[in-house]
């Protein structure tokens, strides 16, 4: 005990001068303690010291077990529970190695709220320190054992609102711009990642809203967060992150911290060495948010690996290396991977009768769709009874099947996903060309004697049918279906959408061909192409995600088992865990717990999920764009009249409210407001359906839901890149699906 004083302290409150030492309180305390001495309203509390903990560890190697250590933690609890009573607290681990500029290791240490009493204070205490011996040497430097852990606590507040901020990286524009969330309430659910924010961006000029769900805080009050983050900033001398409350109209200080090298580099959204690499192509479309460890590391390698062998079979374009890659957690795909234009050549070498087919698919999707369409649209109906087959082995639940069993089971139909995946992207690509084909015939010959847009010819009447409920808002098995989150998968019916609209449609155009003596065969041909592939297309694109609610049964069912063996908390945490830990915590007799880590993991995806990740990385191979066509890449932001560019994929034009959703649950949307969302998904339809108009970050004329946009008549722009950034929730705009642009509000321009 030569390390510490003769009469070390067994309580340390925030006020005492000790406390601002970090050796005695831990990091998380010495900064607060540094901070309320300097005059910033940081919450008030006492320090259970490290030096105890110390203690404690020092007698359990030793096996010196004469009480001592938990006598000086009962004198520490009892002169809590003096200032304290039994008034509700929060007990917090403060690490004496965590918080650095290095390392924040935050959520990969414990804390406990709404404590009461001094027994339920003593076992948040220990469980704070068990946190620290369960973590793993790299987060503690490389050093070797347990650096000793004090334990802060402070009283629980019941704030107005809550969230964190932090000073962004300079490098990205404005040095004094400040990151804002916020939530109603307290923000242990938001630290979590359980929940979504309310999103500020804070300059020196101006506080704008970026996403807004709860109306949880005002942009005075986001304001002052931010100027009380840059302050935090320059006393730290460091960018710094900060957790903050309100209360009374008070903003309160409850956590600073500097931010990490991580932090630092997660601005920065490094290209793969070679390729373009884009999210909204392939499965990219499907994941508008970052993936979870578990679909990272179990769906992801297994769908890829199966994708790019079916690929190589059909076309003879060898892709060896995965053809995705995560970029601080968000799905970016190349279709050579990291191969040069060479691998198409190869390709076309190896299997011309494919090659042409597809290149000829453009003029003449006939010829597309006797040799490619027919023949996929047989392997997919074969996989499709398949996988039918095996979700009925399973018809009666989990209950009963083995933790191995149910692994086995989810490792069969991610197979037949991945199988899945290439024939269903070749039939979705032939009914695209189909569909311009038609297109560029019916703005040649017909548009100039009529003002109906082609996209009418397509409406099929099944469509008002509904949209199935295992629709997914992402393939992350993370998020529920629109089944689960849903009474009703029925979209409203659109008075433009009826039935007859295409037959009506097409008896104009004929009349309009026999107007001006032209043959009707051609486009009777191209009409009968595109509606064949377009009802291909739906079918096959709908039915990818039918095993979904019963993969979110078996994870599921495989979290409740970890759950009783302790390693964690909540069946749901499962999806943080990656593919092997969740193999060997099954496997081991005593598994590790896992809390902790998954606590860090959560907080990690929550900070990802708030990011803009560009569009594109990277440049794509030289023959890439001239034989598969290359989408737009668009500016980020408006330009000085408050337009911004994207790609039209559903032509008309309308002004409404913007509704900015982030999930289908949380949607509130009235008919005729324009939807605005990062991505297209496929839970998204009955919003669709309602919707006047549709803006979205990411997206193409080919997507799924692009289609689903023109066959209801929906105005739409993807590929915006900003839209959710740029546009408040709330705020007039328009937008104008044959010109691609969106304009703020609602100017005609």
């Amino acid at each position: 005990m030569d390390r510490w004083s003769a009469a070390p302290p067994t309580a340390v409150a925030l006020t005492d001068d000790r406390a601002a030492d970090p050796r005695v309180t831990g990091r998380k305390a010495a900064t607060l303690a540094q901070l309320l001495t300097s005059g910033f309203p940081c919450a008030d509390g006492m320090v259970v010291p490290a030096w105890i903990h110390q203690h404690f560890q020092d007698s359990a190697r030793t096996g010196w077990s004469d009480g001592e250590p938990l006598a000086h933690l009962e004198r520490a609890l009892d002169e809590i529970a003096d200032v304290h009573g039994r008034a509700p607290l929060a007990v917090r681990s403060s690490g004496t190695v965590e918080d650095t500029s290095e390392a924040s290791c935050a959520g990969l240490y414990t804390s406990v709220l709404d404590v009461t009493g001094t027994a339920s204070l003593r076992a948040a205490v220990l469980k704070c320190w068990a946190s620290a011996e369960n973590a793993a040497p790299s987060h503690h430097g490389g050093a070797t054992g347990t650096p000793p852990m004090a334990v802060l606590v402070q009283r629980m507040l019941e704030p107005d609102a809550a969230g964190a901020a932090f000073a962004t990286d300079p490098t990205g524009g404005d040095a004094a711009a400040v990151s804002v969330s916020a939530v109603r309430g307290r923000a242990d659910r938001l630290m979590q990642g359980e929940t979504t924010a309310d999103e500020w961006t804070v300059t020196a000029s101006a506080a704008t809203c970026v996403r807004n769900s709860y109306d949880a805080i005002t942009s005075d009050q986001a304001a002052q967060i931010a100027e009380l983050t840059r302050r935090v900033s320059t006393r730290l001398s460091c960018r710094a992150e900060v957790e903050w409350a309100l209360l009374g109209g008070r903003i309160t200080l409850l956590q600073a911290r500097p931010m990490t090298a991580v932090d630092e580099r997660v601005i920065a959204w490094q290209a793969p060495p070679r390729g373009e690499w884009r999210r909204d192509i392939r499965l990219g479309e499907w994941l508008p948010e970052p993936v979870t460890p578990l679909f990272a590391t179990w769906f992801l390698p297994t769908v890829d690996l199966r994708f790019r062998r079916a690929q190589w079979r059909r076309s003879g374009v060898l892709v060896p290396t995965p053809s995705y890659r995560l970029v601080h957690g968000w799905y970016y795909h190349s279709p050579l991977g990291e191969r040069r234009s060479s691998a198409l050549l190869e390709g076309m070498l190896a299997h011309p009768g494919f090659a042409c087919a597809m290149l000829a698919g453009r003029l003449w999707p006939a010829v597309t769709n006797r040799i490619v369409v027919a023949k996929e649209a047989a392997v997919l109906e074969s996989h499709t009874r398949h996988c039918r087959a095996l979700l009925g082995t399973v018809a009666a639940g989990f209950g009963g099947v083995s933790e191995h069993a149910t692994v086995d089971f989810v490792d069969r139909v991610i197979e037949l996903v991945g199988d899945y995946v290439s024939p269903m992207l070749l039939v979705g690509g032939a009914a695209w060309r189909a569909e311009q084909a038609l297109a560029r015939y019916y703005r040649k010959t017909i548009l100039p004697y009529t003002d109906e847009p082609y996209h009418g010819l397509l409406v099929d009447r099944g469509q008002a049918d509904g949209v199935a409920p295992h629709a997914v808002s992402t393939l992350d098995w993370y998020r529920p279906t629109l089944g689960e989150i849903a009474h009703s998968t029925r979209p409203e019916p659109r008075p433009e959408a009826h039935t007859d609209t295409a037959e009506r449609l097409k008896e104009s155009c004929l009349s309009v061909l026999s107007r001006q003596k032209t043959d009707p065969a051609l486009f009777n041909r191209l009409l009968t192409n595109a509606r064949d592939t377009a009802r291909l297309r739906r079918r096959y694109t709908g039915n990818l995600t039918e095993p979904w609610p019963v993969l979110r049964q078996a994870v599921h069912r495989l979290g409740a088992a970890l759950e009783e063996k302790g390693v964690i908390d909540r069946p749901e945490d499962v999806h943080f865990l990656t593919y092997e830990e969740l193999r060997a915590a099954l496997s081991q007799g005593a598994p590790a717990r896992r809390q902790e880590l998954i606590a860090h993991r959560t907080s990690t995806w929550a900070r990802q999920r708030a990011l803009w990740p560009p569009l594109t990385l990277g440049t794509a191979a030289f023959l890439l764009p001239l034989l598969l066509g290359r989408p737009a890449t668009q500016a980020d932001g408006c330009d000085a009249d408050g337009v911004l560019d994207g790609i039209g994929v559903s032509p008309g034009r309308a002004t409404g409210r913007a509704r900015l959703v982030d999930h289908p649950a949380r949607a509130d949307i009235a008919a005729g407001d324009v939807l605005v969302v990062r991505s297209l998904v496929p839970a998204l339809a009955p919003l669709i359906a309602r919707a006047g108009a549709v803006a979205a970050d990411v997206g193409s004329v080919a997507a799924h839901m692009s289609v689903i946009a023109r066959e209801y008549g929906v105005p739409a722009v993807v590929a915006l890149h900003s839209v959710t950034r740029t546009v408040r929730d709330g705020d007039v705009i328009t937008v104008d699906g044959t010109t691609g642009r969106v304009h703020r509000r609602g100017t005609v321009l």
